[in-house]
């Protein structure tokens, strides 16, 4: 197959019916991909590991594939390598099976996700650039995507290992300021969090067609770069909304605060409204949770468009060791889902 478009062609491309040399192109990253042709079933990997058909499965399900056929030549001898080296984990104690089972679905998740959002950005990039339509494109990345392995899996490991380091960084900073624990916490991270999302949002897509997809990237893309330049983290996107996480409450503030003006100030992003949230949650597949993100949740499904709501526990913690840059003001009561009555807060920078 050569669907390649030359360097700076950027008139419009009308799609070509998929050839018998487009399966040929996806058969030629095998070695590449998989380290080496695919040479062994499960029997024959498990006879090479000294291990069990099942166990192969479970392994393979772990990592997000279904498990084949028992003489199903699935295998190439990275597969073996990588096996032996990750059960030697297990059968050396160093986890346990239900600890190998989540870290094996969190590369799962996490290298699915990737490998689409990867593809899907080139895609867009050679409609965009290059004028052509979305099957040319597709096929077009088919084509070139061997030019961007090397660069892809770089960037992943350099990428893994920053952010390893920045965590293993952030946990000895928190564990060596603990002391005693304090056994009133119901869960182990006392974490600054809220939401930020977008008003009218699902009205609004219907009016917006295909520009909904422009309008969550950009509310996406806006509201990480504001949340990590403010020294934030973003837990996750919700399309219209997205949930952020700082370890303390001064870089909370500072990235809420931050993160509502920068929202405020485009005219290309639908009308937004936050919440803010000191308290303890707990970890787990990435993710966080607890009453504390519950709350915040609640709240900003009333907040005031353009505003941040608090709860009345973080506003005492504001008021007492944020220093005297917020202003707090008492907003209506309101019986939240979980929750019963509660009086939040609007917060706001003093003048």
């Amino acid at each position: 197959m050569d669907s390649a478009v030359p360097n700076g062609e950027s008139q419009a491309h009308q799609s070509q019916p998929p050839t018998s040399d487009d399966h040929q192109t996806v058969k030629r990253y095998v070695p590449r991909l998989l380290g080496g042709p695919l040479t062994m079933s499960a029997n024959e990997l498990a006879q090479q590991a000294g291990t069990t058909v099942e166990q192969i499965n479970d392994f393979w399900n772990s990592l997000g594939f279904r498990p084949p056929e028992p003489d199903e030549k699935t295998f190439t001898e990275r597969d073996l390598d990588v096996f032996v080296s990750w059960n030697d984990m297990i059968d050396s104690q160093a986890i346990d099976t239900a600890t190998s089972r989540s870290l094996l679905r969190a590369n799962s998740h996490l290298a699915d996700r990737l490998a689409l959002w990867q593809c899907e950005a080139l895609v867009e990039d050679a409609v965009r650039r290059l004028g052509l339509d979305d099957t040319t494109a597709r096929l077009y990345v088919l084509d070139h995507m061997k030019d961007r392995v090397e660069a892809f899996e770089r960037m992943f490991i350099h990428s893994w290992q920053r952010q390893m380091e920045a965590l293993l960084s952030r946990l000895d900073k928190e564990v060596s300021q603990r002391g005693h624990e304090n056994s009133k916490a119901r869960f182990p991270l006392n974490r600054s969090l809220g939401f930020v999302d977008m008003v009218s949002y699902t009205s609004s897509s219907t009016i917006l067609g295909g520009e909904v997809v422009e309008l969550i990237e950009h509310f996406e893309s806006e509201s990480r770069q504001a949340i990590t330049q403010a020294g934030g983290r973003v837990v996750k996107t919700l399309g219209d909304a997205v949930l952020y996480i700082a370890d303390d409450l001064e870089t909370g503030l500072n990235v809420i605060f931050s993160l509502i003006e920068r929202l405020n100030a485009d005219d290309t992003i639908l009308p937004v409204r936050a919440s803010f949230v000191r308290g303890d949650v707990f970890s787990r597949s990435g993710d966080v949770f607890g009453p504390t993100v519950n709350l915040a949740s609640r709240l900003v499904d009333i907040a005031p468009v353009g505003q941040i709501l608090t709860d009345p526990a973080t506003a005492t913690a504001v008021a007492s060791k944020a220093g005297d840059g917020y202003r707090l003001e008492e907003f209506p009561s309101a019986d939240l889902h979980g929750f019963g009555p509660v009086s939040p807060y609007l917060l706001t920078l003093q003048d």
